[in-house]
């Protein structure tokens, strides 16, 4: 008996069948910034090892396909020859040991390499019309450790790159607790892609991450993007973070946390509304370069005052005053707190809420193979880095369907 010979070779096989979701987002990775920090010594003599591009693919795969260790992944490289040459390893022949990627990934966490290429690739993203960047949301998110639980008192003090135990509440109000890391993300909100991130300790309060997100949004992209909004939930709300939005030229829309407080300030409500001396919201009368007009809400229909427009004036067009936004930009915003406008940008809030849970329900985000800070952020690129390339590979493919 004779075996019959295959008429095509896995190569043309991969090549004439539809791309997998591995295949898609690997097509669109950028490795040069990588090949260009890791060159090899073409006149070093011996076995010049894997390639840098397809051992970074097989760490990719291994975050999209959610294996869990990195011993699964030598395994699967192992006995799965579509993964090998999908990865750009040859189908028949050695793979990558564990040994080899615990150097690459050493390699990797003592350089910013990764995050650059990130960033190259949200480049691309925003050339493509994937980002808008007018609205970003920021939020933070749990990262179980690699390393095992230990009680606080055996945590090393001000060590940031040890794992800490943190606290805050889900989406559901309950409140959680775990040992490792936190991510701060700032996202565009149009596109869920996020723009920047930022890894701690689990401790680490929100609030104290926002201003150093928006410094390297700026730092990042310089021009890039030049948001109108940062949307946060109420863990943000604290003065510094309004007034350093201003200072950036935009608003920040965050939920109050009147936390102790008896009673409001002057003026405002408990919603944070700007409010009449019958203690009735203003309406809008516009925004005049951060100057918002205040109406009468008597005047304009929005409220049956006891005392009428005269209470306040004698004008017929009723009440009209004039706050600037720079003046207290906790409560004066342009839209209006309470207002549907300010209430629909707030909703927003929640494309950073999505993020994270796309990256750990589809991208491993919070499995986390390594201990220490620097190599859990290599994890952390990784899972961002195949997000964005996700998104662009669809775009490409719907380009191509649309042509």
């Amino acid at each position: 008996m004779y075996r019959q010979t295959t008429l095509f070779t896995l190569d043309q096989i991969l090549e004439i069948q539809p791309l997998t979701k591995l295949q898609a987002i690997l097509t669109f990775v950028d490795y040069s910034i990588m090949l260009e920090a890791f060159k090899i010594d073409a006149s070093k003599r011996g076995p010049k090892g894997f390639s840098y591009s397809s051992l970074l693919n097989a760490l990719l795969a291994m975050q999209i396909e959610q294996l869990p260790t990195v011993k699964a992944l030598v395994k699967r490289l192992k006995t799965d020859p579509v993964l090998r040459v999908t990865c750009g390893f040859d189908a028949v022949g050695k793979t990558p040991s564990a040994a080899t990627f615990s150097r690459f990934i050493e390699k990797l966490s003592k350089t910013n390499v990764l995050e650059k290429t990130f960033h190259r690739m949200v480049r691309r993203a925003k050339t493509l019309g994937l980002i808008d960047g007018t609205h970003v949301s920021i939020d933070a998110s749990k990262i179980d450790a690699f390393e095992h639980a230990i009680p606080k008192s055996r945590i090393p003090e001000n060590n940031p790159e040890f794992p800490h135990w943190g606290a805050k509440q889900d989406t559901n109000g309950n409140m959680i607790k775990w040992f490792g890391w936190k991510m701060h993300a700032v996202v565009d909100t149009t596109s869920g892609i996020p723009l920047g991130y930022i890894i701690t300790p689990a401790n680490i309060a929100d609030m104290v991450m926002a201003i150093p997100l928006m410094n390297k949004l700026k730092e990042d992209y310089e021009n890039l993007f030049k948001p109108s909004y940062y949307i946060m939930d109420t863990g943000y709300d604290t003065p510094a973070i309004y007034q350093h939005a201003i200072l950036l030229g935009a608003q920040a829309i965050i939920s109050i946390n009147w936390r102790n407080t008896k009673i409001p300030p002057e003026g405002i409500n408990w919603e944070g509304q700007l409010v009449c001396t019958m203690n009735f919201p203003y309406v809008n009368g516009g925004n005049d370069n951060g100057t918002i007009r205040l109406l009468c809400p008597h005047t304009c229909g929005k409220a049956n005052c006891p005392m009428g427009s005269n209470w306040c004036t004698t004008a017929k067009s009723g009440y009209v005053g004039k706050v600037k936004i720079k003046d207290n930009p906790r409560f004066i915003s342009y839209p209006l707190r309470g207002t549907e406008a300010w209430d629909n940008l707030y909703d927003e809030r929640t494309s950073v809420e999505r993020f994270f849970g796309n990256g750990k329900e589809n991208y491993a985000l919070n499995n986390l193979r390594v201990a220490g800070l620097k190599k859990a952020k290599v994890f952390v690129d990784l899972t961002c880095i195949a997000i964005i390339a996700a998104r662009i590979a669809k775009a490409e493919q719907s380009k191509n369907i649309a042509a």
